[in-house]
């Protein structure tokens, strides 16, 4: 699943302007000038941004209340960010409905969709489970992640297979997974 063509093309008219503000206020990378305007960007590059960004929180509150022209609405999405859930997390498996992650910190599972495209299509072909290093983040009724997600290329066995598998049903049954932050 992924957010309709409207929310993905909001999101990131959402995104850019926040990252161009917290590189400009923090000068993470002086050669990323205008992240909002530019049409290729280099990952490592923009993550780092995104970095600066997720360890200094409290920037989300100064860049709504110097942008005030943003609709509420748009203040609302970029608040619930500050809600965000980071860590190392297991890619179980792909449903309708999103994507299942398993915490490896917690056991907690997430279902999350794709922002422009799905899980599935991202990392087409790429052995399941995965593991990934990501930042999740509310998008109005959903979890989307914030679009910088690192992969590690480490091999699953089938017993940890087995487990993934038993933590994610028992989510399921018990009615806990994650939808929404």
């Amino acid at each position: 699943m992924t957010l309709s063509q409207e929310d993905g093309q909001l999101y990131y008219k959402l995104w850019m302007p926040l990252l161009d503000f917290v590189n400009r206020t923090y000068g993470v990378n002086k050669k990323l000038k205008s992240m909002a305007e530019a049409k290729n960007l280099d990952p490592v590059e923009v993550k780092e941004v995104a970095n600066k960004l997720w360890s200094e929180i409290a920037i989300i509150d100064r860049y709504i209340k110097e942008n005030p022209e943003l609709p509420q609405e748009h203040k609302d999405i970029i608040q619930g960010w500050k809600r965000r859930i980071q860590g190392k997390f297991i890619m179980e498996r792909h449903l309708k409905k999103g994507t299942i992650f398993i915490s490896m910190e917690d056991e907690q599972v997430y279902q999350v969709s794709g922002i422009i495209s799905s899980w599935e299509e991202m990392f087409y072909g790429a052995p399941m489970p995965l593991i990934v290093e990501a930042t999740f983040i509310p998008f109005r009724d959903v979890i989307i992640s914030d679009g910088l997600v690192m992969p590690y290329n480490i091999m699953i066995g089938g017993g940890m297979k087995r487990t993934l598998k038993d933590v994610y049903m028992a989510a399921k049954k018990s009615g806990q997974i994650h939808r929404s932050l």
